[in-house]
């Protein structure tokens, strides 16, 4: 290598980063999802019925409300397949399983656009890539492209009319069926001939109505700038350009757009189409300003806490669930047609990070359990709802208990007794998502007696004694205990954790008490009491006078003790010591007395 060339290379090397970091090459260095996208999708999940599909406000509408869905749920590149409510996932649990034919018929009573149906189809299965089943689709099999086909006229444009005046929403039929031929691969006469068509039914000014003869309506001018540029119409076309300063043109002050000119409030729907016509043609949306907001700021101003998208500021349509699937598309900077491609790693629901104690958590020193639960929203997300999360001990509510904020519980759990124990933790979003998550713990600690009455329990009012591993014996309490007590129990060792909890053993009777009596005191006999009365009568009046003092208890019980011996001698017929009685000694002592 030559040192002229090592600079060239290094500079190379430069401005690859560059566009990669630049996002030429977006599966390259995936960005952050748009926040308002996480949160309509957080929205839309609500909104899955058990069926697996999705609807407004009734499950009729699903057939038509799903495609829509999955497409804004591959916008926000995750796989729709992965949605599932009880199991079921929209597409092979849903639409897979429908006659997709009798629902493209009529819907409340007036005539639905079948071909515009199927071209969705086509556009939702081919998003999530799985094209082999737009050839063999719902129950019983059809063929989606053929029966969209089934709608072409010989000029090139489609309409829902199969005779008679097949200009009944030719521009918006055609429109769709560009996209979805572009979805499905098709780069054939059937393209080139409706692309064709549909250039020359735009109006002088740019414009395009729903179907010829009609008023401009903003909506299909944006769609057909789409469905062009699908067709492989430069930016740079005349039909293009014009159509771009037609909605220029139309802008209203506070950046968004509505249905028809003459409309003079926004709308979610017809500002989210300019959106998406703007990203194909390539030019940045955020640059089309008016009063310094655009219409990405009009969608954005849409959007609630719990996700949903207004149709217009303050005003929520039966219809919300097609208009946040409308609004996410574009926020999340895709026109049609689109397709999973690298999916977006990040899950938009609510999820536990942290669970204490462990699910299989042993407590063999203490019945006292802290719970601290810790649990998180995407970047993005609508947000933990504080006042929705919930905590069961063995099924009773203990949330009133719990300290709680939106991203964690803590609770202490005092005195739980012997055996298992199930801790569940409920979760939610402020759009309605809702987690659950349960850990089973096992608590194998009894208190001792006088402790928590939480841990074990005794067969009989007695003591409760501590828990004692397998083989270990009791030996019963030696010391005095008042005769004024409860009848104590006998145990047996205790078994392991799979007790029941209760100790087993029998009930003594007072005779057969492990505490011994204290025995009673000695007492004289009859027959000692002759030849010592005098003595006796000191010795108790002695002891009788000595007993009034406190600390002439212990001398009382030794003068007792005395007189006793002393009388036990008399009555063996020995004199008292000294000689008589306390009398004659002391009259022995004095003069002159005998």
């Amino acid at each position: 290598m030559t040192k002229t060339s090592r600079p060239a290379l290094l500079l190379a090397v430069v401005l690859l980063a560059a566009l990669l970091v630049g996002g030429v090459f977006p599966d390259a260095a995936a960005a952050d999802r748009a926040a308002p996208v996480t949160k309509a999708l957080d929205y839309l999940f609500t909104k899955q019925l058990p069926s697996g599909g999705f609807a407004d406000s009734t499950s009729a509408q699903s057939a038509m409300i799903t495609p829509w869905v999955m497409l804004a749920v591959v916008a926000g590149q995750e796989n729709p397949v992965k949605w599932t409510q009880g199991g079921k996932d929209p597409l092979y649990d849903y639409l897979q399983t429908i006659n997709l034919e009798r629902a493209a018929e009529a819907t409340g009573g007036a005539p639905y656009n079948a071909p515009a149906f199927f071209a969705k189809l086509i556009l939702a299965y081919s998003a999530v890539d799985k094209p082999e089943l737009i050839y063999a689709a719902g129950t019983p099999r059809i063929d989606l492209l053929a029966k969209l086909l089934s709608f072409r006229s010989d000029d090139g444009h489609f309409s829902p009319a199969t005779s008679g005046d097949k200009s009944l929403w030719d521009v918006t039929t055609t429109t769709w069926a560009l996209l979805a031929l572009r979805a499905a691969g098709q780069a054939d006469g059937n393209v080139s001939s409706a692309a064709a068509w549909l250039e020359a039914a735009q109006k002088s000014d740019g414009s395009w109505p729903d179907q010829t003869g009609g008023a401009s309506s903003i909506d299909s001018t944006a769609a057909a700038v789409q469905a062009l540029r699908a067709a492989g119409v430069s930016a740079d076309a005349a039909s293009v350009s014009s159509a771009l300063a037609y909605l220029r043109d139309k802008q209203l002050a506070d950046g968004g757009f509505s249905y028809a000119p003459s409309d003079t409030r926004s709308n979610t729907e017809s500002t989210a189409w300019v959106v998406q016509a703007l990203i194909k043609a390539g030019v940045d949306p955020a640059t089309w300003t008016r009063n310094g907001r655009s219409p990405v700021d009009y969608l954005k101003a849409r959007q609630r806490a719990s996700g949903v998208f207004e149709h217009r500021k303050d005003l929520v349509v039966a219809n919300n669930v097609t208009t946040t699937t409308q609004a996410a598309i574009a926020l999340a900077g895709k026109a049609f047609p689109f397709s999973l491609g690298k999916v977006y790693a990040p899950k938009h629901l609510p999820s536990f990070s942290s669970f204490k104690p462990g699910n299989g958590a042993v407590f063999s020193s203490t019945n006292d359990v802290v719970v601290d639960v810790r649990y998180i929203d995407p970047k993005g997300g609508t947000g933990i709802r504080a006042d929705a999360v919930r905590i069961f001990i063995d099924g009773a509510n203990k949330t009133k208990n719990a300290k709680i904020s939106a991203s964690q519980l803590s609770l202490k759990l005092i005195d739980l007794s012997y055996g298992q124990h199930t801790i569940q933790v409920r979760i939610a979003d402020r759009a309605g998502n809702r987690r659950t998550s349960s850990h089973t713990i096992t608590v194998s600690y009894r208190p001792s007696s006088g402790g928590s009455s939480g841990g074990g329990s005794s067969s009989g009012s007695g003591t409760t004694y501590p828990h004692y591993s397998s083989g270990t014996t009791i030996t019963p309490r030696t010391t005095l205990r008042p005769t004024a007590r409860s009848t104590p129990t006998t145990t047996t060792p205790l078994p392991d954790a799979t007790d029941t909890g209760a100790v087993t053993g029998t009930v003594l009777t007072p005779d057969e008490s492990p505490y011994p009596v204290p025995s009673a005191s000695p007492s004289p006999s009859a027959s000692g009491v002759a030849g010592g009365d005098s003595g006796g009568s000191a010795g108790v009046l002695g002891g009788t006078l000595l007993a009034m003092l406190p600390l002439g208890a212990g001398l009382s019980y030794w003068l007792h003790r005395r007189h006793a011996a002393s009388l036990a001698d008399a009555g063996r017929g020995k004199l008292l010591a000294g000689g008589g009685t306390p009398w004659q000694r002391f009259k022995s002592r004095l003069p002159g007395v005998s």
